[in-house]
């Protein structure tokens, strides 16, 4: 994954993302009820993200955000 993109995505600078606490770890796939991994990542907004950012973005603590899958691709940084 690329922080760079990601953060692009999100509308957040790389700086933003650390101070969010962000890392690939906290990025999930989606899994459908049966179990089987789908082409779609999330991640709960994490409890030490600033409150500047949650107003920026909207967001509450835990609140899940969808990443574009492209993002993820194994190519990516």
């Amino acid at each position: 994954m690329n922080l760079s993109k990601l953060a692009k995505s999100l509308d957040l600078t790389q700086e933003e993302l650390l101070e969010m606490g962000l890392s690939q770890d906290d990025i999930q796939q989606d899994k459908s009820p049966s179990g089987d991994a789908k082409q779609s990542y999330y991640f709960n907004v994490p409890d030490v993200t600033p409150d500047r950012i949650l107003g920026k973005k909207g967001w509450s603590l835990g609140q899940r955000v969808e990443v574009d899958a492209s993002l993820m691709d194994a190519g990516a940084e």
